[in-house]
């Protein structure tokens, strides 16, 4: 029955989690592809899954997957004069 997709039990033991989300969080911090089915499971290629894998190391949840533009270019110390003056209430 699933020839080209992995099992739910492989997914399992793939992933080392149970709950269709912590699997989905899993594969989505991996960066393999997967969908879902009417009941949030999700469903994997066989083609996806590198050939021997039997596990994927564990990602932390708190690792952003999404890079922290702040941290890359900086945050402006300088307010405008547009804001700073209507704030305090003085006028030029």
């Amino acid at each position: 029955m699933h020839e080209l997709t992995l099992s739910p039990q492989e997914i399992q033991e793939i992933t080392g989690y149970m709950r269709y989300t912590q699997q989905q969080r899993q594969l989505r911090c991996h960066g393999i592809p997967f969908t879902t089915d009417g009941r949030n499971r999700p469903i994997v290629l066989r083609r996806n899954i590198l050939p021997g894998i039997t596990e994927l190391p564990k990602v932390d949840e708190y690792v952003a997957t999404e890079p922290n533009f702040n941290a890359i270019y900086g945050q402006t110390k300088k307010r405008s004069e547009r804001y700073s003056s209507s704030t305090t209430g003085i006028e030029k």
